[in-house]
């Protein structure tokens, strides 16, 4: 056998491996997609067969699902932490309250109105961020089809940090982006 085709043997043997590899890191690291599911009808009160799923993406750089799905005709998105399953976002409107305050109290909020400080706090305890590390670009109250939040934004010298915190203390929305990409 050519030398040439023991070593196209040997990369497709590395390739193969690696690729299993990345599949089981996905399967065992993240939640499934069915997962998600189930976790996305509980939080918004719903029966997980009445919910059309549309996508369901995985975004490795942040380790969120991002989810758009309808339900009674209307199209709505979620973000998911893809390794606790945590409902980081959704623009479906809860009116359960029962569930409200489920969620609340996983994110360790209240119902009471919290400070744009208490917000900020917030933000750098879900992600997880040293402040003295961070250079503050934005915070502000903000008002969006009658939903009450603060935008917060941070950078650092790599990323920057995108969050949108209800008046509750729940993470509406949080996204990581590369400054130079």
């Amino acid at each position: 056998m050519p030398k040439w085709a023991k070593a196209l043997i040997g990369v497709v043997a590395v390739v193969i491996v690696l690729i299993i590899g990345f599949l089981v890191y996905t399967n065992v690291a993240f939640i499934s997609k069915d997962e998600v599911k189930e976790r996305l009808a509980e939080h918004i009160n719903l029966d997980e067969d009445d919910i059309y799923f549309e996508n369901i993406a995985l975004e490795m750089d942040s380790n969120q699902y991002e989810v758009d799905f309808y339900y009674n005709n209307n199209e709505y998105e979620a973000k998911i932490d893809a390794k606790e399953g945590k409902i980081i976002y959704t623009d479906y409107p809860i009116t359960n309250t029962n569930n409200q305050t489920n969620s609340t109290t996983e994110n360790n909020t209240s119902t009471e109105e919290i400070t744009l400080e208490e917000a900020k706090e917030i933000a750098l305890k879900h992600a997880n961020l040293d402040e003295d590390t961070l250079t503050l670009v934005k915070e502000r109250e903000e008002v969006d089809d009658g939903r009450s939040y603060y935008e917060i934004e941070w950078k650092d010298t790599t990323y920057e940090y995108d969050f949108e915190i209800s008046k509750t203390g729940e993470v509406y929305q949080y996204d990581k982006d590369r400054l130079y990409d």
